[in-house]
């Protein structure tokens, strides 16, 4: 084969000398004299059937010749670092340690596969080709296994419905081929939102849907070229990649060409028309009126918290600058506090329930969202400016400062919240995340939504709306290994009164984590913190934060604790920063949990791939390779990485799979 290679590209090149003379400069691709004379001798089929799902890489050890059609290039960024092929048998992913694939394998070119001595594996599911047992083909070795034929080849979409794509036995053969799903649409809560997270790249599952209720993930990178346009509002059709991750179906668009949703959505409803106030409508129900005027929408942002389950399922509390309802749908909805969201009114039945008016018996396909908006800020008041004002501050959040609460030993139930001015009813549901959460005793501020059961009361979303002042219960420090153990899947509450203290290890200055994003250490562990708006904690700084009630979950893998008030971190001064743990690539990845979010420091490893930071470089010590991650809007991240081996202290961290993050180039040391 080596020797077949050899004569192959001496022939090319002879070729190209030869008739260099004569080439007519106006060509955009290369003549069709210059094509491979190869020919195919497997399948894609037969490359994924040496490899089970879950095990090791394996070999590919014959002089196999595969050929097959791009389906799917990295020019929108939606794909990184490798194309997806296709040939009569199946779809496969070919992982390639370079950029600007789409320049010599755009979709619809044929190219082979010279698989002698690549490997086959797969990433949670997902079968993909390899140069090593667990790395990309390095860019140098492209030109040997990866060769381009005929551009411009048919690329045609199996058409399937969503039903079928139910079927797990016709999903698992569709995976890494191109398919087009008909008469879909973008779920209520996901229609007119952005794709994905571009400003801090992050990706972003959206959920599709037909007019029968099946479903199924749109996953999105935060650094495709499209992640800050909206999703469609209307429904059509959809060509996408299929995939999977673990035992979650999902697809990839290449480009927004891929989605044509423009027609009317499923039950012809769908919020239209003139937007007006809240207050407006709520005028109309207190003149008489028991329907929602034609043509009318309402929009404002989402102030309840469907994730803190405080409010039912089917219930979601709105407000604008004029006020606040809530509105009841048919179902359960999907929209999260803060989101931005329209809904119409037309005909909505208007009633209220024990004296609470709400627009009652909305379809889910009369609201859609906006995307994020911003959250009002909480109207400031007493106890008796609250009871005096009930109706027309209904539905609205307020804040009630120095206030107590009584009533319980937990915030299950009807619990009485009181100030100087007089006592209100605090409701809180049984279902609640936090209803078990201990009560505080002492002084308190609290944000809260105003209702009624009959009688006024107030209703918090989660235990981020209830701030301690002191002469109660003080908060209690955790260390962050005990703060992780909390953890328990999904998303998780931190239990009311709790505290943690640590020392800044990531860099803010030097742009290498979202601004929001802080990672912090102490003689126990490490973690990243989420706050709800960008921070100002410097590297080396020592901090409190404050995080009773505060969710734990993961991103993409990665432990952290999300939504955190800045207001809840104390800057301590100067810290001493931890030293790093001297460790193996191996040691890393076998200790991946407990080390997360703490300083590593690896000896005599090498940068594979060279070029500049930006992005994944593989990391290679001799025991293992890991991903060294950086950020386009890292202030480093064009600098040159260094050749040959050095030493790296970097940051512990996950994004689907293990790797580490440096703070900025001083990490990188000969």
């Amino acid at each position: 084969m080596a020797f077949f290679l050899k004569r192959f590209f001496l022939f090319a090149l002879l070729i190209s000398l030869t008739t260099w003379g004569c080439v007519d400069r106006e060509f955009d691709e290369p003549p069709v004299g210059n094509l491979p004379d190869l020919e195919a001798n497997a399948t894609i089929a037969q490359l994924k059937a040496l490899h089970a799902v879950g095990g090791a890489s394996n070999l590919v050890t014959e002089d196999w010749i595969v050929d097959g059609v791009v389906v799917a290039d990295d020019e929108s960024g939606n794909f990184f670092k490798n194309i997806v092929i296709q040939d009569e048998t199946g779809g496969i992913a070919i992982r390639l340690n370079s950029t600007g694939l789409y320049n010599d394998f755009p979709v619809g070119r044929k190219v082979f596969l010279l698989a002698k001595n690549l490997y086959i594996g797969d990433y949670n599911g997902l079968h993909q080709v390899n140069g090593s047992a667990d790395a990309a083909l390095e860019e140098v070795l492209i030109p040997e296994h990866v060769i381009g034929a005929e551009r411009d080849q048919p690329v045609t979409p199996r058409v399937v419905t969503m039903a079928e794509l139910q079927n797990t036995t016709l999903y698992t053969s569709l995976i890494n081929t191109l398919v087009q799903i008909n008469d879909v649409q973008f779920a209520q809560a996901d229609a007119g939102a952005t794709y994905a997270d571009a400003a801090n790249q992050f990706s972003i599952n959206r959920n599709v849907e037909d007019c029968n209720g099946n479903s199924i993930i749109l996953r999105s990178s935060g650094f495709a070229d499209f992640a800050a346009e909206l999703t469609p509002t209307g429904k059509g059709s959809i060509v996408a990649v299929v995939s999977i991750f673990g035992n979650t179906k999902q697809l990839n668009i290449r480009d927004l060409n891929d989605v044509q949703m423009a027609a009317d959505r499923c039950g012809g409803i769908g919020p239209g028309g003139d937007v007006i106030p809240i207050k407006d409508v709520r005028d109309l129900f207190q003149a008489g009126t028991t329907a929602g005027p034609d043509g009318k929408t309402i929009k404002g942002v989402v102030i309840s918290d469907r994730a803190a389950v405080n409010t039912d399922t089917r219930n979601l509390v709105l407000q604008d600058a004029s006020g606040g309802i809530v509105v009841r749908f048919a179902a359960a909805h999907n929209f999260d506090m803060g989101d931005e969201v329209e809904v119409s009114v037309e005909g909505m039945e208007l009633s209220e329930f024990n004296g609470l008016l709400q627009v009652n018996n909305v379809p889910n396909n009369a609201a859609t969202s906006a995307g994020s908006g911003t959250l009002p800020t909480p109207r400031e008041a007493t106890v008796a400016e609250i009871n005096a004002n009930l109706n027309a501050w209904e539905s609205t959040l307020v804040k009630v400062k120095n206030a107590t609460l009584s009533g319980g030993a937990t915030y299950s139930g009807s619990r009485t919240l009181s100030d100087a001015t007089g006592s209100i009813i605090l409701f809180t549901r049984t279902q609640a995340t936090f209803s078990g959460s201990a009560l505080p005793t002492g002084n308190v501020d609290v944000v809260a939504i105003v209702s009624q059961f009959t009688d006024a009361q107030l209703s918090i979303r989660n235990l981020n709306d209830v701030t301690l002042l002191g002469g109660g219960t003080d908060p209690v420090e955790v260390s962050l290994a005990e703060l992780r153990s909390l953890f328990a899947g999904g998303a998780s509450s931190v239990p009311a009164a709790k505290k943690v203290k640590g020392v800044v290890i990531s860099d803010k200055d030097n742009f290498n984590w979202a601004d929001r994003n802080v990672v912090i250490q102490d003689a126990s562990g490490g973690i990243t913190v989420r706050f709800t708006a960008a921070h100002t904690l410097a590297l080396g700084q020592a901090v409190e934060i404050v995080v009773s009630g505060a969710e734990l979950s993961e991103f993409n893998g990665l432990l952290q604790i999300n939504n955190v008030p800045n207001a809840n971190a104390t800057a301590l001064g100067a810290g001493t920063l931890p030293t790093p743990r001297q460790a193996t690539i191996a040691e890393i990845l076998a200790n991946l949990e407990a080390w997360e979010s703490t300083l590593v420091k690896i000896i005599n490893v090498t940068i594979t791939g060279g070029g500049t930071y930006s992005g994944a470089k593989t990391l290679n010590d001799g025991t293992g390779t890991m991903d060294m991650f950086t950020r386009t809007q890292a202030t480093f991240s064009g600098a040159t990485v260094p050749a040959g081996a050095v030493n790296i202290v970097a940051v512990v961290s996950q994004f689907n799979a293990g790797q580490v993050i440096i703070r900025n180039t001083g990490d990188v040391t000969p």
